[in-house]
């Protein structure tokens, strides 16, 4: 445990020049951690995952409608320009569907009711949001 807060203390004081590799690792190490300390979050981690193609919709017939919820919330206004009437904003984007095979009796696996997994391990819906001047 001492190595992985050696190497967060190291993330963070540095100044990061290759940030997406930093974050990369650094989200690998905590679901490492988080995973290896619970040995029954490892094995439903494992079960989950070992036959789980990540390039295929999760439902059972491929005619199946998939619901995807989009959220977007609204976490800095920064800029507004009446003459031009444009309005420059960042946004926090949630997506939400159901994936049936990401589910799990927690009695089965010690009582594990939550399980974090990064989001490039699982299929994910494929909606691009466009920035537009109307």
């Amino acid at each position: 445990m001492k190595f992985l807060f050696e190497i967060l203390r190291l993330f963070i004081r540095k100044p990061s020049s290759g940030g997406t590799l930093r974050a990369w690792i650094l989200s690998a190490l905590m679901v490492h951690g988080a995973v290896a300390g619970n040995p029954d979050a490892k094995r439903l981690y494992d079960d989950l995952l070992s036959n789980y193609n990540k390039l295929v919709r999760p439902v059972v017939n491929t005619t199946d409608v998939l619901k995807v919820c989009i959220k977007l919330k609204l976490s800095q206004l920064i800029d507004v320009n009446l003459k031009n009437q444009i309005m420059t904003t960042n946004l926090w984007v949630e997506q939400s569907w159901y994936d049936y095979k990401l589910r799990w009796e927690p009695k089965e696996y010690g009582g594990v009711h939550m399980l974090h997994v990064p989001s490039d391990h699982i299929w994910r819906p494929d909606i691009v949001l466009y920035n537009k001047l109307i």
